[in-house]
């Protein structure tokens, strides 16, 4: 009887513990954190000192069966309250191509900063890249496709450089930078972070800071420890700042995603990012 008593109690405590970790990977999935990080180069123009640049990735709020619409009209409500200048799209807008146009009808709602919005691709946006430029641009959204825009303020300009993904597309950093020289002030953009090892030194110096999305700080970790992600190199490109031989990249959690079809993430939260220039 002690022992079949034990084995209940051992089950019990097994389920309990299951019910919390749904319990609360519910809520930190609802839950986006704003994060501010201060990027301080003497490449940024003092027409650009204290700019504020907002960045997120992976909205990919959709299952095979269900759609968050609801987290969704959440998070562009948040990314319209932040103070800013400039809107970044890191790519994989839905994970289900079935999903796409939904993701539109709700982007309908971002309200463009006065220096605009620019995006790039992720995986996740092929097949249907044309579908993606056509949407992309009836927002008024600049779609980067291995190339980059000039943004100017009183005859001061910094660079926002963009390529295609690195699993689906031909990503070319050196052709994304054309006609950038090393004191200009680029931020870089790749949805995948194992780009970066790709990217020839020259690009790398060319770039302020590169910034990237794609791994969902790994969805489901156990306790802050990524366990399962889609790139190679976990440590190195799972989540956060890192600086590798002097070059500066972020990588972002991202804002969706589902694990088992359940929208949930487990010390992963999802984030907006807002990139603070600094002139030094």
């Amino acid at each position: 009887m002690e022992v079949k008593s034990l084995i209940f109690k051992i089950l019990y405590s097994f389920l309990g513990l299951i019910a919390l970790f749904l319990v609360y990977s519910h809520y930190e999935y609802r839950n986006i954190k704003i994060k501010t990080i201060e990027i301080k180069s003497k490449d940024v123009p003092k027409e650009f000192d204290g700019k504020r640049i907002l960045f997120v990735a992976d909205f990919q709020y959709d299952t095979m069966a269900r759609y968050n619409r609801r987290q969704q009209k959440k998070a562009i409500e948040l990314i319209n309250e932040q103070k800013k200048d400039m809107i970044l799209l890191g790519g994989d807008y839905a994970t289900w191509e079935k999903n796409i146009p939904k993701f539109y009808e709700d982007a309908k709602d971002i309200k463009i900063p006065e220096l605009g919005v620019y995006a790039i691709y992720g995986n996740h946006e092929y097949p249907g890249e044309e579908e993606t430029a056509e949407n992309m641009k009836k927002l008024g959204f600049n779609l980067l496709v291995n190339e980059n825009r000039k943004i100017t303020v009183n005859n001061k300009s910094i660079y926002i450089a963009g390529v295609t993904d690195l699993w689906h597309g031909n990503p070319d950093a050196e052709k994304a930078l054309e006609g950038i020289q090393k004191e200009d002030f680029v931020i870089f953009m790749t949805h995948n972070p194992e780009y970066f090892e790709e990217m020839s030194e020259n690009a790398k110096g060319r770039s302020d800071i590169t910034i990237a999305g794609h791994t969902h700080g790994g969805q489901v970790t156990f306790f802050g420890k990524i366990v399962v992600s889609a790139i190679k190199n976990k440590k190195k490109y799972g989540y956060g700042m890192k600086e590798y031989n002097g070059h500066k990249i972020y990588i972002t959690s991202g804002l969706g995603g589902a694990f088992l079809e359940m929208f949930i993430r487990f010390f992963a939260r999802p984030e907006i990012v807002i990139f603070e220039l600094k002139r030094i």
